[in-house]
């Protein structure tokens, strides 16, 4: 999954918002709209500009212990039809009873759990926001890349000392780099079964060489984080050995 459960409802409503912005579309939570009937607050609201006509979406966050009712879809329907919006959601953190879904059904009206949404939207998620911050590995893939004759010219020129440190700090680093090539290659494929230690036994010599909080990472956003951040700190110590970027 992108995210681990929310804590609350306000953690609920602002996660759901943050993965909608995170794969591409406006968002934000607690807006108010002007429907036919008057004023209405919303959840989150969402909008879709990447197509045309744009995708307008209207979700109810319900972070309740009971199974959510099918008197809130019915009224999340009528929301939805008094706004003109194209889809209303409820993602509940319990989930349905089944009259929800009796009334749900043939409607615009998207009943959802947690994981149901973050689902919906992975693909996206991946392609808008993961790829985006993979970009900050882009230095690390230049200085552990096996053939990189810029780099390794510029390495020439160092003194002994921090050749050594050089082929120290590539020697560790490698499996990090190649990894986050192996990623973009796969288009993310390979991190819909996290942890990646729970294939250990499949695990090749790059991925053996990563991080253990990497591969202990069970949420997308987390190991996102913590492969940036390992980059960024492995970017650093290449770029001491050379007094700059190299």
């Amino acid at each position: 999954m992108i995210s681990p459960p929310p804590s609350d409802w306000r953690d609920l409503q602002r996660q759901v918002s943050r993965i909608f912005q995170r794969s591409g579309l406006n968002s934000e939570t607690n807006k108010m709209i002007t429907t036919t009937r008057g004023t209405v607050n919303i959840d989150v609201y969402a909008e879709d500009s990447s197509i045309q006509p744009s995708t307008t979406y209207i979700c109810e966050c319900k972070y309740w212990k009971s199974n959510v009712p099918k008197t809130v879809v019915h009224a999340l329907r009528s929301v939805v039809q008094d706004y003109g919006a194209n889809w209303g959601f409820i993602i509940s953190s319990a989930g349905f009873q089944s009259g929800a879904y009796e009334v749900a059904a043939n409607s615009p009206i998207k009943l959802l759990t947690w994981s149901e949404f973050q689902e919906l939207y992975v693909d996206r998620w991946i392609h808008n926001y993961m790829f985006q911050r993979l970009g900050e590995v882009d230095p690390l893939v230049e200085y552990t890349e096996p053939i990189n004759s810029r780099i390794f010219r510029k390495a020439e020129r160092l003194d002994t000392k921090k050749q050594q440190q050089f082929r120290q700090l590539r020697e560790k680093y490698w499996p990090l780099g190649f990894f986050a090539i192996h990623l973009t290659a796969s288009s993310g494929s390979i991190l819909r079964n996290l942890p990646l230690r729970r294939n250990m036994q499949n695990l090749n010599a790059i991925e053996t060489g990563l991080p253990d909080e990497l591969l202990g990472a069970i949420y997308l956003s987390d190991f996102v984080d913590i492969l940036c951040r390992n980059a960024r700190e492995a970017i650093a110590a290449f770029d001491q050995v050379f007094g700059e970027r190299a």
